[in-house]
Parts: C-alpha cells; structure tokens; sequence
C-alpha cells in the first residue's frame, strides 16, 4: 500500500475516533457509539494514565541536560491535544524558566478540531497535515525533541521509514525523538502461536470503523529499532513500560540523531589533493 492509501486510511480512522479520544483526555462520555467502541475507551483511559507520565519523565531528563532558555518540541500525532496540554502543566510548573515552543501535528482534521479547543489557552502551532509533506514549514523547527505515541504501528515498514525520515529532517543536529508504540514481547516462542488471532482482531476493529480491510502493525522491539537505524537515528535505550498482556507490551525508545563516522586527517587530505587535481585538469 501506498504511503498516501495508507495516510488516507489512518485519516478515516482518526475521524472517527476523535470524539472517543477526547472522552479518553477530558472525560466527555459519547452517548452515542456501539459497545465495542465503549469498551475501547474504557481500555485506553487507564493506558493513557500510565503512558503520558512515563513520555513526560522521558521530556524531564532531557530538560535537566538542556542549557538554553527554550526547549522546541514536536508531538507528531497529537490527536485531541491531550498529551500537549499535560505536559505543558507539568513542565511548565517544574522548569518556569525555559520558554516551551510546542507544535503538534495530525493527519486528522476532527483530531486538530479538538486539539484547537482543547488547546486554545495555550500557545501552541496546530497543524493537519502529514509529517512526510516536504512543503510543511513550522515556526518551531528544528526541534529538540519530537513525541511520537501510538502512530507508528499504523503504517507498514516502508512508509514507517518514511516518517521517521521526515522527523528527522525536522530535528536539531543534536536532537532527540521519544518513541512509544505497542510492541510484541513474548517470554517463550509458543507465544507467537496466538499473536496472530490478536493481531487478526486489531485488524478487525479498525476495518469496522472504516468499513474496509484495514492492517495494524505490532512489531517486536529490534523491528522498532532497525526502523530507527534506517532512518539515521540512533537508539540509546529502550524499554518496557507496561504490559497489557504477556505477548504485548508498550515499548518506549528514545533515540537521538546517529552519530556519523568522523574522516581521519588522512582522508580529509587525500580529499583535498583530488579536489585540486580536478581544479587543474
């Protein structure tokens, strides 16, 4: 599939779903929906209690390296706003001293709509578009830090480059990128046995809302890291954070810009005498 089918598709279902998300941040209960649905949000609101801390410690040890007096941050799939506007308590109280420059971007033009007006005190650059749009400029970049919760899995592993591509090109030289997304984590192989039907209803759920075949991607934590590698970053940790299940668990990377191989004075000598023969010929 092709990263535009793909974007189109994960557009579909964000829409649908913003109304939910926003229940899931602000308690806003939708009256309206199908019990599935209803037991969806009630799963998430206890996921999301537990993830948005773990993400904001990860911000906090940063901020305790950082030297200037404003810290740029990305959240890439920002939905309703929910993780922007706690963390921007959250810091704002802990670090009064440093200007925090957010932008938060989404595929989801319902998603941004709440965001908006969930967000509307805040001084924050809302944009609905797609990270991997080579035209977006914002007035934020580059970045210390991009936020990536819970998107990923929502592409295949080509078009998953693909993103992390673009958030790097909109990152600091020493930037650093949070990453949080399901990930397999089985303790004995049979477990793998039973990952299929698990997957098969993630898939199922999805292609209900949008009324066509739909493919959600867990993947295992060194698949997370090979995507990272791929697109020039370069993990220093990597950990478990919770387990839903004894299969799958959300896995936190956080992963800075890799570090390029350094040319030897040799090399850079040898570069310059064929740069000067090419001058004189």
């Amino acid at each position: 599939m092709s990263l535009e089918e793909q974007i189109e598709k994960c557009q579909k279902i964000h829409d649908v779903l913003a109304e939910h998300w926003d229940w899931v941040y602000y308690d806003t209960p939708h009256s309206d929906c199908s019990w599935l649905t209803s037991e969806y949000v009630k799963q998430l609101k206890p996921d999301v209690a537990h993830r948005v801390p773990v993400v904001i410690q990860e911000l906090e040890q940063l901020l305790k390296q950082h030297r200037g007096s404003s810290f740029s941050i990305l959240d890439v799939g920002c939905g309703v706003g929910g993780f922007i506007h706690r963390a921007n308590l959250t810091l704002s109280e802990k670090y009064p001293n440093i200007k925090f420059n957010v932008t938060g971007i989404d595929i989801s033009s319902k998603m941004i709509e709440y965001a908006s007006k969930n967000l509307r005190d805040l001084d924050v650059e809302l944009i609905c578009d797609s990270i991997t749009n080579h035209d977006l400029k914002f007035k934020n970049e580059p970045f210390d830090v991009a936020v990536m919760m819970v998107t990923l899995s929502f592409y295949s592993n080509e078009n998953a480059k693909e993103v992390l591509c673009a958030i790097h090109d909109k990152m600091k030289r020493d930037g650093c990128m949070v990453l949080m997304d399901f990930a397999w984590s089985y303790k004995w192989k049979g477990a793998k046995l039973f990952s299929k039907p698990l997957q098969k209803l993630t898939d199922m759920f999805f292609s209900h809302l949008i009324g066509e075949s739909y493919h959600f991607n867990t993947r295992t934590e060194d698949q997370l890291k090979a995507l990272l590698k791929d697109a020039s970053f370069e993990v220093t940790r990597s950990y478990l954070s919770e387990k839903t299940s004894k299969m799958r668990g959300m896995l936190v990377i956080v992963a800075k810009e890799e570090v390029k191989k350094q040319e030897t004075p040799m090399e850079l000598v040898v570069a310059e005498e064929e740069t000067l023969e090419e001058q004189l010929k």
